[in-house]
Formats: C-alpha cells, structure tokens, sequence
C-alpha cells in the first residue's frame, strides 16, 4: 500500500483531470488488501473494479459496512459458470464479448470489450465484427448496453496508432448506425500506463491500479 498522504496526492489529480473532461476514475483493487481499498474509499473514490469474482465477492462481503455507497465494476474475463454473479449489483460489466455469455448476464448494463492491437489470443470483439455482435445483442439478450471498453497492448507498441482514437471512432461508427446510445455511450479505456493518452482521446472511465494504490499483494 502507498503511504496515505501520496495515494491522496495521486487520487486528487487523478480525479482532477478526470473532472477536467467529465470522466469518471474506477480504482482496480484485485489483489490489494481490505486496508487499501478503504483507504482509496476514505479519500473520496467511489468506483472500484475487480476481475476475479470470487474476490470480489468476498471484498464486497467483508466491506459493505464501512463502504455503503461504493459502486462496483466487473473488468475481468467472464467464465460461463459465474454469469450467475453478475447480473446484479454492479455498476458495469465491463468485458462482454460473447454472445452465449451475454444471454446469461440478463439485464445487467454493461459495456462491450474490442480487441484492438491484432492481439488474437486477448479477449474481445474483433473491431470488424462489432456491428454485427451489437445486432445480435439486440435481438437475442436482455443486456444493457452502455458503451465499449478496450485494453490495448503496451502504448510503446503502437507505432503510429491510436488504439484509443480507433476506440472514439468505433463508438461514432456504431451510434451513426443506431446501436449504441446517442445520448453519450461511454468509453472505459487507460490505466496506470497510459490514462492521460485515454483521457485525451475522450475516455469516459479510466481504470487505475497501481499508480494510486501500488503494487498488488496476496489476499
């Protein structure tokens, strides 16, 4: 855990620059202790992520006494076997890229993950198949669909492109067709690496864990 007084440093100017362009700062807190996360909560952050479920069942468990009003985000890779656990009482779900796990989640609101960077072995919608999935979310499931969500590769891998950018511009292409909320479909993109970059390019939520709360430790 970082000293308190330099993770109230960080989260202040994380949140600042979040307000500066009307988006919102979600804490990852897999792998950090019970101590950490009510800590970042005592400093004002209200959004916290977690990617395993069974973890996060256990910290929402142990934490919802002294941490009423926190809002949970789901960002991790969606096991068909715990959909169960994720049709209520999160925020956002943020990875849904298959159909057959979509149907389970019910009316769950959730945000659909891209797989940018011609990663094949990472999750999410190849960008070329995104309308379609979006057409078949429609048609065939309850799911609340918010926006999209991308965890590109390392930004010094890019080269001369802007995964965030492609991100922006998927989200316009897909509005213009009718499949995402006109009224402000959201964008979860940036971590600890490279949120300054996502809160640039027009990101909505950034997801930071290192960089405000240190390195993780065993739970």
């Amino acid at each position: 855990m970082k000293a308190l007084a330099e993770m109230d440093s960080i989260a202040t100017t994380l949140q600042g620059a979040c307000e500066a362009v009307g988006a919102t700062l979600i804490a990852v807190v897999k792998g950090q202790p019970n101590a950490t996360i009510l800590a970042a909560y005592n400093l004002g952050i209200r959004n916290f992520a977690q990617s395993y479920i069974q973890e996060a069942l256990r910290c929402q468990d142990e934490l919802s006494d002294e941490m009423p009003d926190a809002r949970w985000h789901f960002i991790g890779r969606i096991q068909s076997n715990k959909t169960k656990h994720l049709e209520k009482g999160w925020l956002r779900v943020h990875s849904v890229d298959r159909l057959r796990i979509a149907k389970r989640l019910g009316c769950a609101e959730a945000l659909i993950q891209v797989r940018l960077g011609g990663e094949h072995s990472k999750a999410g919608v190849n960008p070329l198949d995104l309308a379609h999935f979006l057409e078949e979310l429609k048609g065939q499931t309850e799911l609340r669909v918010r926006g999209l969500m991308a965890l590109p590769p390392p930004q010094h891998q890019w080269g001369k492109n802007n995964y965030f950018a492609e991100l922006r511009q998927l989200r316009e292409a897909m509005t213009r067709l009718g499949l995402l909320d006109s009224e402000g479909a959201e964008l979860s993109m940036g971590t600890s690496a490279d949120y300054p970059l996502a809160l640039s390019t027009g990101a909505t939520w950034i997801r930071v864990g290192s960089a405000l709360l240190g390195p993780r430790l065993t739970r």
